[in-house]
C-alpha cells in the first residue's frame, strides 16, 4: 500500500494496482455526470434519524417544518399553551410522562376546549421540552383557536390529577401549571418556526438519561399531532422497513452511537428529458458500506464546498468506486447492502 500527500496535507493510502488512477479523483468533485472516463457516484452519511441525535434532529425538523406551514395555513387562529406536571405528583419524571401518555392528557384536555367553545377545530400539534434540574416533560400545544380563557384550560388539565394523589397541598397546582407563553403568531410560518424551535436542536444540557434509554421497549416522542391532523397517513407509515424493525431493538442511545458508523453509496444516473430537451439527474442507491462517515468524508475532499454532506468520485464501475472509497477510509471496508 502506498502513501501519497494529496491537496491540503492530506495522506492517501491507494493500492499499488491501479493507484494513480484512484488518487487522481479522490480530490474531485461532480461537475458533468457521466463520460467516457467512468461513472460518477455520490457517497452519503447513513444517519439514524433519530429525533435525540444531535445531527438528525435538526434535518428531520427542518423538513417536518416545512410540512407544518401548509396545515397551520389551514388554521383560523394560533395559540400556544404551556403545559406542565408537578413533580411531586410522581416517583419520577418517566413515570409521570407515562401516566400522561397513557391516559392521553392532552387529547382529553382538548376535548374539553371544544367543548366548552374555546377552540375552531380539535387539530393540535405539540412538542416536548425537558426541564434542566427536574428532567420533567413540559408541552408547548399549538392550537386552532382565537382564543383561550386561562381557567377553563387549568380546569381541564387539573382534571387529570393522579386519585391516589390525595388533596392539594397548598399553592400547590392539582396537575400542572398553565400558560400562554408564546408570542402572538404574525402568520403561520412564524409559528411554525417557534414549534419547530425546539426540535431542531439538542439542549445545551442534553437529554435525560432516562429519555436516551427508552425507544427499544417503548417509545417517547419529541413531537405529536391530533388524528387525521395531516389530513391522509403518510407513506412512511404505511410500509414497515428493515431499518424501522431494526431500530424498535434498540435504545435511542444505542441508535445515535449507530449514526455514521456507515455510508451510502449512489450512482448518478443520467436521463434525457424529450419534452425538454434537459439532461436530468437522478441518484441511484447501489449499497450500503459499514466505512466510518467522518473518515470517508474527511478524506474524499471537495474543492468546491468542503461544507458539502456529499461526497462525489468518479470511477469506471461500483468495484473501483469501492477501492476509492477504501483507500479513503479503511481497507476492510465492505457492503453491509448491496442491490
Amino acid at each position: 500500500m502506498a502513501a501519497t500527500h494529496g491537496k491540503h496535507g492530506k495522506t492517501n493510502r491507494t493500492p499499488e494496482a491501479g493507484g494513480s488512477y484512484l488518487l487522481e479523483h479522490l480530490h474531485n468533485t461532480v461537475t458533468n455526470p457521466g463520460n467516457e472516463h467512468g461513472a460518477y457516484f455520490e457517497v452519503a452519511k447513513c444517519n439514524c434519524r433519530c429525533w435525540f441525535c444531535p445531527d438528525c434532529c435538526m434535518i428531520e425538523g427542518y423538513k417536518l417544518r416545512g410540512r407544518l406551514i401548509p396545515v397551520l395555513e389551514t388554521f383560523d387562529g394560533l395559540i400556544m399553551a404551556s403545559l406542565t406536571i408537578d413533580p411531586q405528583l410522581f416517583s419520577d419524571p418517566q413515570t409521570a410522562y407515562l401516566y400522561t401518555a397513557e391516559k392521553r392528557c392532552i387529547g382529553i384536555t382538548t376535548q374539553d376546549l371544544d367543548r366548552w367553545g374555546h377552540l375552531n377545530t380539535r387539530r393540535y400539534f405539540y412538542v416536548v421540552e425537558w426541564q434542566k434540574n427536574t428532567e420533567q416533560a413540559h408541552y408547548h400545544i399549538l392550537y386552532d383557536s382565537n382564543f383561550i380563557p386561562w381557567d377553563s384550560l387549568l380546569r381541564s388539565w387539573s382534571k387529570h390529577r393522579p386519585k391516589d394523589a390525595g388533596p392539594v397541598e397548598g399553592k400547590r397546582p392539582a396537575f400542572g401549571t398553565v400558560i400562554f407563553s408564546a408570542p402572538k403568531f404574525a402568520s403561520p410560518v412564524h409559528a411554525a418556526r417557534y414549534a419547530t424551535k425546539y426540535l431542531i436542536k439538542v439542549p445545551e444540557y442534553g437529554f435525560p438519561r432516562w429519555v436516551l434509554e427508552m425507544g427499544k421497549d417503548r417509545r417517547i416522542r419529541r413531537y405529536s399531532t391530533s388524528r387525521g391532523f395531516w389530513g391522509t397517513k403518510s407513506a412512511r407509515q404505511d410500509r414497515e422497513t428493515t431499518t424501522t424493525r431494526k431500530n424498535r431493538q434498540r435504545t435511542y442511545a444505542q441508535r445515535i452511537a449507530k449514526c455514521g458508523d456507515s455510508v451510502n453509496v449512489f450512482e448518478i444516473a443520467e436521463t434525457l428529458d424529450i419534452e425538454t430537451g434537459e439532461i436530468q439527474h437522478k441518484n441511484v442507491w447501489i449499497g450500503q458500506l459499514d466505512a466510518d462517515a467522518s473518515t470517508v468524508m474527511e478524506n474524499l475532499y471537495d474543492p468546491g464546498n468542503p461544507e458539502r454532506k456529499r461526497r462525489s468520485l468518479l470511477a469506471r464501475n461500483q468495484n473501483e468506486a469501492l477501492q476509492i472509497i477504501r483507500a479513503a477510509s479503511s481497507p476492510s471496508v465492505d457492503w453491509i447492502r448491496h442491490r
